[in-house]
């Protein structure tokens, strides 16, 4: 980072005279800390006095605010680009060079306006930056947890993924899926370590949910059909068991951490019914999916709801790439647009600073004003001698600093300056 001073100075003896006065006190052979360039503030409008008090609270304020602009498109443009973009400019101009070469822009900031408008005028082109940025960035995260969530479903384990995106077009002509009224393919994840006892045990999982106390159809079936009545010799419930279908598991696909299962089950059964006088009324149905996936829970097997379909895991891919293409998109989009506003902002923050040494050089100097000032880029590490070269050649303009009070009292100086700092792709307070 390159450290800047603007310095503001009576013109009591002539403008040329000023400044090369600025420029024995610290950019030459006795004093060689900066190089200096000239700087020319336009004729502001001055207003009172206590405006330009009022205003000078505003300033800073405004001054960090826009400070806090830049380094927010700095910041968003070198996450984005990676350290791999071109340097960001002000119109194609260094930041640094732009500095030096500071020319008030007469046509975007009209200098006859009164200095609280005009001070407005230029905070509001930051504003309007930073929501821009904020709406831009904002939109950016949203896609962005989009895509992570996406390839979270469709590119993790067996356990998280969708398996969808798992599943080939040839494992998935592998399965035979069983849908009807009252069977259904269950889809079960379990972790390796446990595959030995889910394959031993998988016929009992659930050995509660189903009730298969009815009367022996298979073994008597002369009245299966009729209208019987078994009175209480009929206990749906007096004979529990699993509704998984007994020889139906089958492995389908593995990775390092679980295996993927086919099962099928029955999907439901209705509990006993009751006659209310001669209409009979049944009971209540038996959600078995439902109770065997809480029950897969338990023992830490994850049932999956998945619908096998061809060209499943293409589709999830095609879907990725379209999601990164979208991504990508907007980032370049915004790396595009950072490039471009970083530039007004930086602007605004250099004309900003410069309003600010025109109204404190009012408010120290008085009226009329007539200054001399020049833009200091501190050599190396030699700011602090600046700044002493300065207060000692301009310490007959006023203040007053006791002994041994430099290092406290840092920022007094008996001449108007604008001490602050510019980074490669832009600025940075101290």
């Amino acid at each position: 980072m390159s450290e800047f001073h603007i310095v503001s100075v009576p013109t009591s003896d002539g403008a040329e005279a000023a400044f090369r006065n600025l420029m024995r006190a610290g950019a030459s052979s006795a004093n060689p800390y900066a190089e200096l360039t000239k700087i020319d503030i336009p004729d502001l409008l001055v207003g009172t006095l206590d405006s330009l008090m009022l205003l000078s609270d505003d300033l800073a304020k405004s001054d960090s605010l826009i400070d806090q602009v830049v380094k927010k498109v700095e910041r968003t443009y070198n996450e984005l680009s990676g350290g791999k973009g071109g340097s960001l400019n002000v119109g194609g101009v260094d930041t640094e060079q732009y500095v030096q070469q500071f020319m008030w822009d007469y046509a975007k900031y009209p200098h006859r306006r009164p200095l609280p408008s005009l001070t407005s005028l230029v905070t509001s082109s930051a504003s309007t930056v930073d929501e821009e940025l904020r709406a831009l960035t904002s939109a950016l995260a949203d896609k962005q947890a989009s895509l992570q969530e996406f390839r979270k479903s469709k590119g993790g384990s067996l356990l998280t993924a969708d398996l969808g995106s798992v599943l080939s077009d040839e494992e998935i002509g592998r399965i035979q899926v069983l849908e009807t009224e009252y069977l259904s393919t269950v889809f079960v994840v379990v972790p390796k370590s446990l595959s030995s006892t889910f394959e031993a045990t998988y016929e009992n999982i659930g050995g509660d949910l189903v009730g298969y106390g009815n009367p022996d159809w298979v073994g008597n079936d002369r009245d299966l059909g009729k209208g019987v009545d078994y009175g209480e010799d009929v206990d749906r419930d007096r004979i529990k068991g699993s509704p998984v279908v007994p020889g139906s598991l089958k492995e389908i696909k593995s990775d390092s951490e679980s295996i993927l299962y086919t099962l099928t089950i029955l999907l439901s059964q209705s509990t006993s019914g009751h006659f209310e006088g001669s209409t009979f009324k049944p009971g209540p149905t038996k959600d078995l999916r439902t109770l065997f996936t809480r029950s897969c829970r338990e023992k830490r097997y994850v049932v999956k709801d998945y619908t096998p379909s061809a060209g499943g895991l293409g589709l999830a891919q095609a879907e990725l790439a379209s999601l990164q293409a979208s991504v990508e998109a907007m980032q370049g989009g915004l790396t595009r647009w950072c490039t471009v506003h970083f530039g007004e902002c930086f602007k605004a923050w250099v004309h900003l600073k410069v309003i600010r040494v025109f109204v404190e050089s009012v408010l120290r100097y008085g009226l009329p004003v007539n200054v001399t000032a020049g833009v200091f880029k501190v050599k190396g590490e030699q700011g602090g001698k600046l700044m002493l070269s300065l207060k000692e050649a301009y310490k007959h303009l006023g203040g007053v600093m006791g002994e041994g009070e430099e290092e406290e009292e840092e920022e007094w100086k008996p001449y108007v300056g604008q001490k602050f700092g510019v980074e490669k792709f832009g600025p940075s307070r101290d």
